[in-house]
This record gives structure tokens, C-alpha cells and sequence, in this order.
């Protein structure tokens, strides 16, 4: 009698080849390798979401406090409505990432919902790739333009301040949901090999 294994053999490797030095893996080892990604990801964009969530409450009270000052005492905030805008900038690119992971963003699949698991699996792991390379030349792009702005030294219209690090914190921003891509390539593919 075989003594009986707590590990499930994968019998079907990717595209049929055997595993390099005919090592197989285990559902349990695929796991283990895309957690601590998982992890890492996760955890980076949680902490950009905290401060968009911050950064929201902040805008509440600035658009209360000069809703009020305009209205009752006739002292609006100066550079209000500037500072609104770059905060829902940072707001926006601070939670795309965690919208990512979480899968709040819509998504269209009413005809790959009839292909099969192994197949959907497939075609989200390549959209998940050619979204990674488009993310990837944004964000680049974006470094790119703050870089411009803090050599031009390019200022905001009322306040004065100058408009590069609002830049650059939008492109962490965007880096971290470019990673979030990564962990969905990841999962797909452990997916694939695992159906």
C-alpha cells in the first residue's frame, strides 16, 4: 500500500512539456510562491488607499470650511478649488491600485464568460500583460513630465506652490496599480496550471 501524499500532483503541465529537471509542483507551492507577492502588492496599495482616504476627508473639510466662509462671512479660502483638484488627483491615482485588487473596476465579460475556465483564465492573464506594458509606459511617462515640471519649475495658478511632487506622488500611485497588473498575471497563470 502507497503511503498516501497531502500534495496534489498537477498531471497536466502547461502547454503538455514536462517541468524542468522533472520537478512538478504543488497547488499548495503555487499558492505559496504568488502570497508573498500577493502580500507585498497588497499591502502597498492599502497604504496609498489609507492616505486617499485621508486626503478625501481633507477635501470634505475644505470644501465645507469655504462653502461656509463664502457664504456666511464672505472670506472664501483662496486657492480652494486648486487644492481640490490636486487632492482628487492624488485621490484617484492613491486608490486605483486597491480598486485593481479588489476587482471593483468594471469589467466587460459577457463573451468570455462562455469559453472555458482554462481559456478565461488564459485571456485574462494576457490582458493582464498588455495592461501591465501600457501601465508600465504611463508610468514612465508620468516621472517623465514631473521631472519637466521640477526643471521648468512650473507653479500652481493661486497658491504658488510648485506642481511637481503632486506629480510624482501620482506616478507612486501609478506604479503601485501597474504592480497590481503583476499579481493578476501571476494569479491567472497559477489558475491556467491549476485547471
Amino acid at each position: 500500500m502507497k503511503p498516501e501524499s497531502n500534495e496534489v500532483q498537477l498531471n497536466n503541465p502547461p502547454l503538455g512539456a514536462e517541468a524542468p529537471n522533472g520537478v512538478s509542483f504543488t497547488k499548495p507551492e503555487l499558492e505559496e510562491k504568488s502570497s508573498g507577492l500577493d502580500k507585498f502588492i497588497t499591502s502597498l496599495n492599502n497604504i496609498t488607499h489609507k492616505v486617499a482616504c485621508v486626503i478625501v476627508f481633507l477635501m470634505m473639510v475644505l470644501t465645507s470650511v469655504d462653502v461656509i466662509g463664502r457664504n456666511f462671512f464672505n472670506k472664501p479660502i483662496t486657492g480652494a478649488y486648486e487644492l481640490t483638484g490636486l487632492a482628487l488627483a492624488l485621490m484617484v491615482f492613491f486608490s486605483l491600485g486597491i480598486a485593481q485588487i479588489k476587482k471593483d473596476h468594471i469589467e466587460i465579460d459577457f463573451l468570455t464568460n462562455f469559453f472555458p475556465a482554462k481559456v478565461q483564465h488564459a485571456l485574462y492573464a494576457l490582458t493582464s500583460l498588455i495592461v501591465f506594458i501600457l501601465l508600465c509606459v504611463t508610468t514612465w511617462q508620468l516621472f517623465v513630465y514631473a521631472q519637466g515640471l521640477m526643471v521648468s519649475g512650473e507653479l500652481t495658478g493661486d497658491l504658488g506652490w510648485k506642481l511637481y511632487p503632486f506629480v510624482m506622488l501620482a506616478t507612486v500611485g501609478a506604479l503601485f496599480f501597474t504592480l497590481s497588473f503583476i499579481l493578476d498575471i501571476v494569479r491567472s497563470i497559477v489558475k491556467v496550471v491549476q485547471s
